[in-house]
């Protein structure tokens, strides 16, 4: 137990605040340490008329996490908790779990923005499992993958206080996503379901589709128009959604209209994003066709699509000020450098070529089948994930783009193969620099392991791209799970509209990342801000078969040379 006349000057001053308040205590940009919490924790044993805690974006790791669960076990007058955007962990999180077997009163825990993984999201999937009190649970911008997010899914299932759960932006892919899913069949409670900036594709809209109730965001994702078709059905004889959030996924014309089918016939819905996609003017076209003929739908936001200055125009007109927001429209070539990910169906179809004989091109002789287990390796080898991040970004967002690696779904390193860069601007490029790419690899501790000035090529007036191998940039060799990798802000950041970056990556089962040291490590990179030769891309001026067809050939060659 910490004594008063053992504390600091300020951790004495935390407690007698703390001590001395009433109600909701909130003191957040403090610099509380553990040290800090300590002290707030003593002082809450004094206090009975707190009912709320908030301590968001201080330096809080998992011992303050600790004695602040401790002293929540004997008090039973806060119904809040707020620790958002602190340093807790997976210990932290524990902590809080074994809190929650016995605190009878938290009713809401906030608790995104830590360092939270999928030990600490399984504990306290395990406690809300018995819990009855708790009501709302924030996890986003957490570091939770696949076997957190189906330890989520499994309380679920049982848990029927439970209203509201935040998930968004963690590490969680189609195999989360289809657990969650599941548990949403028999969930009756969830009315609100935070599931954006994932990588969920196509598989895991499906899966969601079919189990839709509260879900309301699904933005950030990797969802295209098989995934928003198969959403849109769900959205017809859905009558709970009131909004629903499809930003920043990659939904093009065929999606956009098959929501606005869809629309045409649900009567509940008042909001739709749909900003940062792929959506041209057939897809906004229809969009907007459905905006006036349904009266309850107030607001579609279609910014930084890919919609041409003509549709966007006709769209204006018709609607005055009240149509869909139409405004920062990408450029489509944007779109075509993205890697066409490897479908199911893709690999199936591989497979079977493999093991069935397949005919050469213009002859009569057929290729020797290989035996079942010698083509199934051949496609363990042959497979390898391409992670879209989703760097978006809006004008004015000066931050620095970043990307940390993720955890496979068995569990596995993962071993990134390549890293592409693409910006796209308001304005033709003029200033020293808007052609560069400033990267800064950090490791697992925020460490800074290497800085590199890439030189993009030019692949129209308004857009860039680099792509990065192992050859060229040997730190690649070295990232790994929780390693995070860097853009910063362009040279004029106010007018970039997209920019996004993909990780070509596999699953390494055999751990075979070579170990990162200060004897492996390669020299540092130019300075940043300064040009240097950088990988060679898409010619200016070519068109975006060609674009696809480089970047086809340069991962086929990626892929060769590793």
């Amino acid at each position: 137990m910490l004594s008063y006349q053992s504390m600091s000057a300020k951790q004495r001053e935390l407690y007698d605040k703390v001590k001395n308040a009433s109600q909701w205590f909130e003191l957040p940009y403090n610099q509380i340490d553990d040290a800090g919490a300590q002290a707030i924790a003593e002082g809450l044993k004094s206090n009975s008329k707190v009912t709320g805690l908030s301590l968001w974006s201080n330096q809080i790791g998992d011992a303050g996490a600790r004695v602040i669960a401790e002293t929540l076990k004997v008090n039973m007058t806060i119904t809040e908790l707020d620790l958002n955007y602190n340093q807790i962990g997976d210990a932290g999180a524990q902590a809080i779990a074994e809190t929650l077997k016995v605190n009878t009163t938290l009713i809401k825990i906030d608790l995104h923005g830590n360092q939270i993984g999928d030990a600490g999201a399984q504990a306290i999937a395990e406690t809300l499992k018995v819990n009855t009190t708790v009501t709302n649970l924030g996890l986003y911008n957490n570091k939770l993958g696949d076997a957190g997010a189906t330890a989520m899914a499994e309380m679920l299932k049982v848990n029927k206080m439970l209203t509201s759960l935040g998930l968004s932006s963690n590490l969680i892919a189609d195999a989360g996503a289809l657990a969650i899913a599941e548990a949403l069949r028999v969930n009756t409670t969830m009315t609100s379901l935070g599931m954006g900036h994932y990588q969920i594709g196509d598989a895991g809209a499906n899966a969601i589709a079919e189990s839709l109730k509260g879900t309301d965001s699904l933005g950030k994702n990797r969802i295209g128009d098989a995934g928003a078709q198969a959403i849109a059905e769900a959205v017809k004889v859905n009558n709970n959604l009131r909004f629903l959030i499809f930003d920043e996924n990659e939904i093009g014309d065929a999606g956009a209209q098959a929501i606005a089918e869809a629309l045409k016939v649900n009567s509940t819905l008042y909001s739709l994003y749909l900003e940062d996609n792929q959506i041209g003017d057939a897809g906004a076209q229809a969009i907007n066709k459905v905006f006036k003929m349904n009266p309850k739908l107030v607001e579609v936001p279609l910014a930084r699509n890919c919609i041409s200055n003509t549709c966007s125009q006709a769209i204006k007109q018709c609607n005055g000020q009240n149509g869909p927001a139409i405004y920062d429209q990408v450029n489509p070539l944007a779109f075509s450098l993205l890697p066409r990910f490897a479908t199911a169906d893709d690999l199936q179809t591989v497979f079977c070529l493999l093991t069935g004989e397949p005919a050469l091109e213009d002859q009569s002789s057929l290729l020797p089948a290989l035996p079942a287990e010698i083509a199934d390796i051949i496609m363990d080898k042959a497979q390898y994930w391409q992670g879209v991040q989703h760097t978006k970004r809006n004008p004015y967002d000066d931050r620095p783009v970043k990307v940390t690696v993720p955890q496979s779904i068995h569990g596995n390193s993962t071993r990134v193969k390549a890293i592409q860069v693409v910006r796209d601007t308001k304005k033709l490029y003029y200033r020293i620099g808007d052609n560069v790419f400033d990267l800064i690899v950090r490791d697992e501790r925020g460490a800074v392991q290497y800085e590199y000035a890439a030189k993009a090529t030019f692949v129209d007036s308004t857009l860039v791209s680099a792509t990065l191998w192992p050859a060229s940039t040997p730190i690649i060799r070295q990232i790994r799970v929780g390693w995070q990798v860097q853009v910063q802000p362009s040279k004029s950041a106010r007018d970039v509209l997209h920019q996004r970056r993909v990780f070509s990556a596999k699953n390494d089962p055999a751990g075979t990342a070579e170990p990162a040291g200060p004897d492996t490590l390669p020299p540092p990179g130019p300075p940043l801000g300064e040009e240097c030769e950088g990988p060679t891309g898409v010619d200016p001026g070519r068109d975006a078969g060609n674009a696809d067809a480089d970047l086809a050939s340069g991962l086929a060659a990626g892929l060769q040379q590793l």
